[in-house]
């Protein structure tokens, strides 16, 4: 990934800041946590973000010495002093939420994984922040089909082997059946969703995508772990039907298990039976 594209600003940058400062006045607790000992790291992203920010951003951001100037709502806020947790600060600066891993002590049960020690999680899609703070990377990803057995190992030598200056990034996906950016709960459940109908599925399914970024901390040597929603009803899809072949085609082959831990359940057969009207 290159440095610019680190961050996205966007045109519903001003609906998702607003949300996310929303969410984080009435449902603080739910959204944000941070653990002791996660204070320098959590620092170091303000820091790294109020730098990085206004030289890629420059409509949006501006730094005055120690101070960052966030256009969009006039606001200056002092790097030195911040009115707010650092990382919270960093928060509402950006449509991305921000999670801190940082590598368990080598004398520790989870000696060789990653930790969630920190993050504004404001727009989760089916986890509780609450849940997994402090947990590691193993232990955070029980629910996701395979991920201990298969996927657990390699990930955390991923992340030790992360370099400073190489950030990479992914994409992570599924169709939810709900359009709310705030999405801590799991899926209700096995049975089509009742409020789902052949007429209204265009429109109540939704392709929700996380692009996800991991950049590592020069100082702190933590890994910055980002995440950005980006979702769009099913009828998008209505002039690409090869897009929707393919999906229909991957929605088929998805074993049960992974099915079930995407959702899709409440909504698969309609589903399918659209994008195979459009495809």
């Amino acid at each position: 990934m290159k440095e610019e594209e680190w961050f996205q600003v966007e045109n519903d940058y001003s609906g998702h800041l607003k949300e996310r400062r929303k969410l984080l006045q009435t449902r603080h607790d739910e959204v944000f946590a941070a653990l002791p000992g996660s204070e320098a790291a959590c620092y170091e992203v303000m820091s790294v973000l109020a730098d990085h920010l206004p030289k890629h951003h420059p409509s949006y951001f501006q730094r005055q010495d120690q101070r960052l100037i966030t256009l969009e709502n006039n606001e200056s806020w002092n790097l030195q002093n911040p009115p707010k947790h650092p990382l919270e600060c960093a928060g509402l600066w950006v449509q991305e939420d921000l999670c801190v891993m940082e590598e368990a002590p080598k004398d520790a049960d989870d000696s060789g994984e990653y930790r969630l020690t920190a993050a504004v999680l404001c727009f989760p899609t089916r986890w509780h922040l609450l849940e997994k703070i402090g947990r590691p990377m193993s232990e955070i990803h029980d629910p996701i089909p395979g991920y201990r057995e298969q996927i657990n190992a390699p990930v955390n030598l991923f992340f030790s082997r992360l370099k400073v200056g190489q950030p990479i990034w992914r994409l992570n996906w599924g169709l939810n059946d709900d359009a709310n950016l705030f999405q801590p709960n799991g899926f209700p459940g096995e049975g089509l969703n009742p409020r789902l109908t052949e007429d209204n599925t265009a429109d109540e399914v939704y392709l929700r995508v996380e692009r996800q970024t991991l950049s590592k901390l020069p100082q702190s040597g933590a890994i910055l772990f980002t995440i950005r929603i980006h979702q769009q009803p099913l009828r998008t899809l209505e002039d690409r039907p090869e897009l929707a072949a393919r999906l229909a085609q991957t929605l088929r082959y998805w074993p049960e298990s992974v099915a079930g831990y995407k959702g899709l359940s409440s909504h698969g057969a309609l589903t399918l039976k659209y994008l195979d009207q459009i495809s």
